[in-house]
């Protein structure tokens, strides 16, 4: 079964462009950046959504994702308690 509002191959051609998109940025060696999902809000089925680059929003590094995770370990087992 296909999505609600989209069919088959506009679902594939938006996972396609963000796949593409994330290719982008590794070649480029930069930082990586968010990408956020934007449909175009037209009503034709077979239209997918488009990827922008959040240059204002790189993602953390390894070490930074690392230790946020142990932050939300340590609160989520003080909560249970």
């Amino acid at each position: 079964m296909t999505g609600k509002f989209l069919k088959r191959g506009a679902i594939f051609d938006t996972i396609k462009s963000e796949e593409r998109m994330n290719a982008v940025q590794k070649r480029a060696g930069k930082t990586r950046h968010h990408v956020d999902v934007v449909s175009c809000g037209c009503p034709d089925e077979n239209c997918g959504a488009f990827h922008i680059l959040r240059s204002e929003r790189p993602l953390p590094s390894i070490e930074e994702a690392e230790q946020t995770l142990l932050v939300t370990r340590q609160q989520r087992k003080s909560a249970r308690k």
